[in-house]
């Protein structure tokens, strides 16, 4: 996380401000993203999120897995909602992103099946 200071880290979370967080990890992030990738919406909660939502998502998503070599997995929520995410290494830090979606959505990217999206 270079150039970010420790004073920055401990005043995003006194205020809780979800701008703040976002700003922060969109930093840190960008000196070992590809450059151009997209990045999410970064939440923090009990564990750091990143959010791909809005129009797009689908493909936001699909090209984060694809520039971080992420290998995404899948989840049914209620009819026709399915939740797209990856857990994995980048940075030496695990990340963890959704995309919230409309089934015919996600199939437009991903071949969905039981064992997996491809």
């Amino acid at each position: 996380m270079s150039g970010i200071r420790a004073a920055e880290v401990a005043r995003a979370h006194a205020t809780r401000d979800p701008a703040a967080v976002d700003a922060l990890f969109r930093r840190a992030l960008a000196a070992v993203l590809p450059a151009g990738t997209v990045q999410p919406r970064w939440t923090a909660g009990r564990e750091l999120v990143g959010v791909f939502d809005g129009y797009g998502a689908v493909g936001d998503f699909a090209d984060w897995c694809d520039a971080t070599g992420a290998d995404p997995g899948f989840e049914f929520g209620p009819a026709p909602e399915i939740v797209l995410y990856a857990r994995h290494l980048l940075g030496g830090h695990v990340v963890h992103v959704q995309c919230v979606a409309e089934q015919a959505d996600a199939e437009t990217r991903f071949h969905l099946n039981a064992s997996g999206l491809c």
